[in-house]
């Protein structure tokens, strides 16, 4: 069976749990050496590693804060200097609130905008740089239907996921004469560690299950067949897509 990510170098941000850790799997299981990446302080990052290594991968750890320049410059440099190169990043890193517009404070917008946004841009940039100068690569940016979803209570994470969907589209342009291809995917309902209130509520769980056509929420795996579709060379004529992994959800 062909392992379509030999020996290709992949930075996943906010891998240590939820939609990261499912793509770093994955990307293992079809030969990529991982980075997974997560918060300082946050534990759960060397268990992804642990696993990939007893499965018989290549895994590291690096603990970095995306929305600071200077440790994502630190983490590319320590990529560089191990595997010399890096040909995949996924932009995953984010946070969420839920707090009614008029109650907003500024720090909480501040905060949230910083993850979600400015880290996809210096991790974009930074890596986008290695990529350049090695010919080539593949930035897989992990949006939201709340791109086009407006939801009440969260202002800033739809606005922030509204900013990727561009974002994406504007690197993908500038990006690609560089050989570079830069492409979304936007998960729909799934709960996560990003979004854990309420799911043991029966009511609210059939109340989104009955917005989605398959009839069920989603799981963090159901975004690893478009990641390595995006991260490999079969997409090697799909740039500036945002493709959407709700169920359906967005059709109506």
């Amino acid at each position: 069976m062909a392992v379509r990510l030999k020996g290709k170098v992949a930075i996943i941000t906010g891998a240590g749990k939820g939609l990261g850790r499912a793509i770093a799997l994955g990307f293992a299981r079809e030969g990529a050496r991982v980075v997974v990446n997560d918060q300082p302080g946050e534990t759960q990052a060397q268990e992804v590693v642990s696993a990939i290594q007893n499965a018989g991968g290549e895994a590291m750890v690096i603990h970095a804060d995306t929305s600071r320049k200077e440790q994502v410059k630190s983490m590319v440099d320590r990529v560089v200097a191990k595997w010399e190169r890096i040909d995949i990043l996924v932009n995953n890193a984010g946070i969420m609130y839920s707090t009614p517009f008029l109650d907003i404070p500024e720090e909480e917008w501040d905060r949230l905008m910083s993850i979600n946004l400015k880290g996809y841009f210096l991790c974009g940039q930074s890596v986008g740089r290695v990529m350049a100068k090695q010919g080539g690569g593949k930035i897989i940016n992990i949006s939201s239907t709340r791109q086009v979803q407006a939801w009440p209570g969260n202002a800033s994470y739809c606005a922030s996921k509204g900013a990727i969907y561009m974002l994406t589209r504007v690197m993908a342009v500038e990006l690609a004469p560089y050989g570079i291809q830069v492409n979304s995917i936007a998960p729909g309902t799934i709960p996560t560690n990003l979004n854990p209130v309420g799911w043991d509520d029966e009511e609210l769980r059939n109340e989104r299950i009955a917005r989605i056509p398959v009839g069920r929420l989603g799981t963090p795996e159901d975004l690893v067949g478009a990641a390595l579709l995006f991260a490999s060379d079969e997409s090697s004529f799909i740039n500036g897509a945002s493709l959407m992994i709700d169920g359906g959800q967005t059709i109506w």
